[in-house]
C-alpha cells in the first residue's frame, strides 16, 4: 500500500492529486489508505468514520446527531441478543 501511494503520489509536473475515489464497495477501504497516503481530501482510516461501513456504527452516529435511528443489538452468541429480540415486534432484521 505504501509503495503503490508513492507511485501514485510522484509528481510529474503535468498532473496534480487532488483526490482518490474508489470505483466500487470493493475499493473503499483502498481508497481512504491511499487518500491519507497522498494528503488529499480524505474520509480516511481513523476517529468517527473509520468504521462507517458498519451500519451498527452508522447508527450510533445518527443516534448521537440526535436523529432518530433504529433499534439495535448486537454480539457474537444468540444470549447477547436474546432479550431485545424478545421484545421486539417480528419481523427482525437480521445482518451477520
Amino acid at each position: 500500500k505504501d509503495r503503490a501511494a508513492r507511485k501514485i503520489g510522484k509528481d510529474d509536473g503535468y498532473y496534480t492529486i487532488v483526490g482518490c475515489i474508489a470505483g466500487g464497495e470493493a475499493g473503499v477501504d483502498m481508497a481512504d489508505l491511499l487518500s491519507e497516503k497522498l494528503g488529499v481530501l480524505s474520509n480516511g482510516t481513523k476517529g468517527d468514520f473509520a468504521n462507517r461501513r458498519d451500519k451498527r456504527v452508522q447508527q450510533d452516529l445518527v443516534r448521537d446527531a440526535g436523529l432518530r435511528a433504529v433499534r439495535q443489538a448486537c454480539g457474537e452468541k444468540f444470549e447477547d441478543v436474546e432479550e431485545f429480540l424478545r421484545s421486539e415486534q417480528f419481523p427482525v432484521v437480521l445482518k451477520p
